[in-house]
């Protein structure tokens, strides 16, 4: 592999940790988020600050007004991509 697809790669790599590791403080989070937050299987397996980034982007994904299912299958998706950095 090239150099300049190699430093390519890392950079996209660091670029996508960023926006799904993202720092978030402990806060109160609505209902609905709760709500689908308890429909992803093991989210309550994960390390509290793996627990608040989900619930983040779930809330964010609830603010954008997707359909609960999407949001659901998105966060299953995002809770087995965190298990891997737990």
């Amino acid at each position: 592999m090239s150099d300049a697809l190699l430093e390519y790669a890392c950079g996209r790599i660091s670029e996508l940790e960023s926006l799904l590791l993202v720092d978030v403080p402990e806060t109160v989070w609505p209902a609905e988020v709760a709500l689908i937050y308890s429909q992803v299987e093991r989210a309550g397996d994960l390390p509290a600050h793996h627990q608040r980034r989900l619930k983040f982007h779930i809330n964010r994904m609830w603010l954008e007004r997707l359909p609960v299912p999407a949001i659901i299958e998105a966060a299953k998706s995002l809770a087995n991509a965190m298990e891997k950095y737990a």
